[in-house]
C-alpha cells in the first residue's frame, strides 16, 4: 500500500501553479524509485511492511520490525533507498552522453543527488537519522541511543534552519519540508517511552542466547525497570548481586518476565535469583 503525505500534494499544486510540472514528475519519480530500493529489500528479509510513505523530497517504508531485526538487515535495508542514485546517476550520465545535454536532464542530474545527500542528514526519520541510530545501537543501550539519535537530530535540524535563514533560502518547499521534520521528531520524542516498551516485549520473546554476554554488579535492591532501561540490542546481560551471601546471577531475560509476565516492574532484583553461587 502507498500513502501520499498531505504535504506532498501541496507540493504538487505549487509545480502546477508555477509550470513546473515536469520538475516535478522528474521528483516524484526519483522518490518512488528510492522507497521501492527499501520496500524490496524489507519483502527480501521478510520484513511486514505496513505500507510505503511517499513525503517531500524523500519516503518511508512504514514496518515494525526496524528496530527489531538484526543490525546486518537494519543496514541493508536503510542503504537500499541511497544506493538507487548511484544507478540513476549513470544512467543519466549514459542518456546525456547520447543524446547529449537537455534542461530536464540536468534537473534530474541536481533532483538525484539533492535527494540523495539529503536523505543521508542524520535527522529523523531520514535515512540518515535511522543510520546514527542502528549505529548508536552498536555501542549504547536501545534507549539511550533512541535519545541521542533523536537529540542529535533536532541539533542538526536547528543548525540548518539557522543557515537557510542567515542565507535567506526560505522557499515553500522549504518551509513544508521544515514543518513536516519538525512533526515527525515531536511524535517520535513523545512516543519514545512506546518504542522502548515495543523493544523490551521483542526482546522478552527473542533467542538472545546467542549474544555476547556481560555480566555487570548490581546492587540488590535495583528495582527491575531500571536494569531494563539499559538493555542493548548486541549483548545480553548477566546481573551479579555480590551484596547477598552468597551472592547470585540474575539474567535480564528472568528480569523480562517479571516485567512482562508477572507484571512487576518495581520488583527488587534479588527477588528473582536464577543461579546461586
Amino acid at each position: 500500500m502507498i500513502h501520499i503525505h498531505p504535504l506532498f500534494f501541496l507540493l504538487a499544486l505549487s509545480a502546477f501553479l508555477t509550470g513546473a510540472i515536469y520538475e516535478f514528475i522528474i521528483l516524484f519519480s526519483i522518490v518512488i524509485v528510492h522507497e521501492l530500493g527499501h520496500f524490496l529489500t524489507a519483502k527480501h528479509y521478510n520484513w511486514r511492511v505496513e505500507k510505503m510513505e511517499i513525503w517531500l523530497f524523500g519516503g518511508a517504508v512504514v514496518s515494525d520490525e526496524h528496530n527489531t531485526r538484526p543490525f546486518r538487515e537494519q543496514l541493508h535495508v536503510i542503504l537500499a533507498g541511497p544506493l538507487q542514485h548511484v544507478w540513476i546517476f549513470a544512467f543519466l550520465l549514459m542518456i546525456q552522453m547520447f543524446f547529449g545535454s537537455h534542461s530536464l536532464l540536468a534537473t534530474a542530474l541536481h533532483y538525484n543527488g539533492l535527494i540523495l545527500l539529503f536523505n543521508l542528514l542524520p535527522i529523523w526519520p531520514l535515512d540518515g537519522g535511522k543510520l546514527l541510530f542502528y549505529l548508536l545501537n552498536r555501542w549504547f543501550a536501545f534507549r539511550r541511543s533512541l535519545i541521542l539519535s533523536l537529540t542529535l537530530s533536532l541539533l542538526c535540524m536547528f543548525t540548518a534552519l539557522s543557515w537557510l535563514f542567515l542565507e535567506d533560502r526560505w522557499t515553500l518547499a522549504t518551509i513544508l519540508l521544515t514543518s513536516f521534520l519538525l512533526i515527525e521528531n515531536g511524535l517520535e520524542w513523545k512516543r519514545r517511552s512506546y518504542t522502548m516498551m515495543r523493544y523490551l516485549l521483542y526482546c522478552a520473546y527473542q533467542n538472545r542466547k546467542e549474544l555476547h554476554t556481560k555480566y555487570v554488579p548490581v546492587h540488590q535492591d535495583t528495582l527491575v525497570r531500571d536494569l531494563l532501561k539499559n538493555i542493548h540490542s548486541n549483548r545480553r546481560h548477566k546481573y551479579v548481586l555480590k551484596q547477598t551471601t552468597p551472592f547470585y546471577i540474575v539474567d535480564e531475560q528472568e528480569c523480562l518476565q517479571a516485567f512482562f509476565e508477572r507484571k512487576e516492574p518495581e520488583l527488587r532484583v534479588r527477588d528473582i535469583p536464577e543461579v546461586a553461587i
